[in-house]
């Protein structure tokens, strides 16, 4: 039997080989690096659409809540108004108090407007608490048509006139609104909450209006003197806005003797209202940045906050056109 011989010179037979180590370590290398890249850019697209949603949401609920506090300081104050003999421009009604506030909220929200009183330190910033007669015009009525507060309870008509000199005919009883702003935190979820008067005295429990309020700082625009409804003419004294106070700094005011009462001497300057609402988004931001999130407080100084929730102030200043003479 004859051996078979191949000639490599003839026929060669080439076989196929593998990578070799190294080139499957560098070839799987480039595409852990390709991934990665395509993850960053993935996280970094998804996290910016996350972003824009929420600060979308953040203004919306910045901008509700803004056009609520104004809507209720518009009305501070306001009186149903007649015109005696004399000429002078008499609040018919309700001629106390239009607005009243503390820096670190109320000690007891459920106390009558004349027993507030404030904390000295805590709470999530300002409360304010704010009056003015209220009607079936300037609320939202119920279904038997009586005025309602903040929380939507009616207000019945049991309060006196306060008109000096009194009208004639002397106006009867009317309801008057008397509805405390401030911000609670519950199970981490902040808001923008409210108790308001039912007529009766009782001050009703603690509602939340808008989420994600998670602070509210309010400062006043104040005169030299307190505001005269009752006066016949304008006075510059009473009625230029000298400087912009905290409700710490209004309540250490020296009095000017305009009225016996010290609360009504001094909060009776105020003349405007000056409202910073720092907002929270809803929920963190996933893969939030290790240094967290810059945003302007409500002292215009940059602050950063790191627990992956984004914030942002809004600032509206209202003027309290009720404590202004009607010509």
């Amino acid at each position: 039997m004859k051996r078979m011989k191949f000639s490599r010179g003839s026929a060669s037979v080439q076989l196929s080989r593998g990578f070799t180590l190294i080139e499957l370590m560098i070839a799987l290398v480039l595409g852990l690096v390709i991934l990665a890249a395509g993850m960053a850019v993935y996280v970094s697209s998804s996290r910016s659409s996350q972003v824009s949603q929420m600060e979308t949401q953040l203004n919306e609920d910045g901008i509700l809540a803004l056009n609520l506090i104004q809507q209720q300081i518009k009305q501070a104050g306001y009186s149903s108004q007649v015109i005696p003999s004399n000429g002078a421009t008499v609040m018919g009604n309700y001629a106390g108090l239009a607005v009243r506030g503390c820096d670190n909220g109320f000690a007891d929200a459920s106390l009558a407007f004349d027993s507030l009183s404030c904390n000295s330190s805590g709470g999530n910033g300002s409360a304010i608490a704010i009056r003015y007669e209220a009607t079936a015009d300037n609320t939202v009525p119920t279904s038997t048509g009586l005025p309602t507060n903040c929380i939507g309870n009616g207000i019945n008509a049991v309060t006196a006139s306060q008109a000096a000199p009194a009208p004639a005919p002397p106006p009867g009883n009317y309801a008057l609104a008397d509805n405390r702003y401030l911000v609670s935190i519950s199970s981490n979820q902040p808001a923008l909450s409210c108790r308001g008067a039912e007529g009766s005295g009782a001050v009703g429990g603690l509602e939340p209006l808008l989420a994600n309020v998670e602070r509210m700082q309010i400062l006043y625009g104040v005169a030299s003197r307190p505001s005269r409804e009752l006066a016949a003419a304008y006075d510059a004294m009473r009625h230029q806005i000298v400087s912009y106070l905290d409700a710490t700094s209004i309540d250490a005011l020296p009095t000017t003797g305009v009225f016996p009462d010290e609360t009504l001497d001094r909060w009776g300057r105020v003349l405007s209202v000056r409202v910073c609402l720092v907002m929270r988004s809803e929920q963190p931001v996933r893969d939030a940045p290790d240094g967290g999130f810059t945003y302007k407080d409500c002292n215009n100084a940059d602050a950063t906050a790191t627990d992956g929730y984004l914030r942002r102030t809004y600032t509206t200043t209202v003027l309290l056109r009720n404590r202004l003479i009607v010509q």
